[in-house]
């Protein structure tokens, strides 16, 4: 009498993780969001902070603290905002540019310059300020997510244990930074009405401003 064998095969990693993790369907009204401004932006669309803990110390100025510890501001930023109704849009699109504008930033603050460079500029209007904009994100909320972002970067100086006048100095300058940083999301934000005025007198009147010399606040503040 001759017996049967059955043969088993072991899945792969890949099987078992797809079963245990089966990739979610999205309704047709998300699908809708991806219109297809954003889908040719998805390019740029960051990886997620991985979440690595904090060094235990850091001897470093606040600076090197704060540039070592961007993906933990982004997180801490990211806990801050999740309460928000905005902040629902999909993780990558809600941390956006952040991850490539805020190193760039704590760089200049640490130089001590109280404007944002020419690049720099174009990197938070056009791929940040415009795709909140393309997102939903409300106005108000624009503005709001860069008040979080300086909280955020204390939060980081704090569990560092970098409380001196030194991370005041640091966190001034930052200021002044997010200050430029907000006025240029706002630039993308309204992009479209901006570029409708173009020609009608807006590059003229910015010229007229600068010849007449009106004193800029943020050069004022760091006499």
């Amino acid at each position: 009498m001759t017996r049967g064998c059955v043969i088993f095969f072991a899945p792969s990693i890949r099987d078992v993780a797809d079963l245990c993790h089966p990739a979610p369907l999205l309704p047709e009204y998300e699908m809708s969001l991806f219109d297809d401004e954003r889908d040719q932006a998805a390019r740029r669309d960051p990886a997620l902070p991985s979440g690595n803990p904090l060094p235990a110390n850091t001897s470093g100025s606040p600076y090197e603290a704060l540039l070592g510890g961007v993906d933990q501001i982004i997180g801490e930023w990211r806990a801050m905002v999740m309460h928000e109704p905005w902040a629902k849009i999909p993780a990558s699109r809600l941390v956006d540019s952040f991850p490539e504008i805020l190193p760039r930033m704590l760089r200049l603050a640490r130089s001590g310059v109280t404007h944002i460079d020419e690049s720099l500029r174009e990197l938070i209007a056009n791929a940040h300020g415009h795709f909140r904009r393309v997102d939903g994100v409300p106005i108000v909320s624009v503005t709001e997510e860069w008040a979080y972002l300086k909280r955020a970067c204390r939060c980081v100086l704090d569990a560092h244990g970098i409380k001196n006048g030194e991370a005041d100095r640091a966190m001034e300058r930052l200021d002044i930074l997010v200050d430029d940083a907000v006025g240029y999301t706002l630039r993308g934000y309204y992009r479209p009405e901006l570029d409708s005025l173009r020609g009608r007198g807006l590059e003229r009147r910015e010229a007229s401003e600068r010849r007449r010399g009106i004193p800029d606040r943020r050069e004022s503040d760091t006499d």
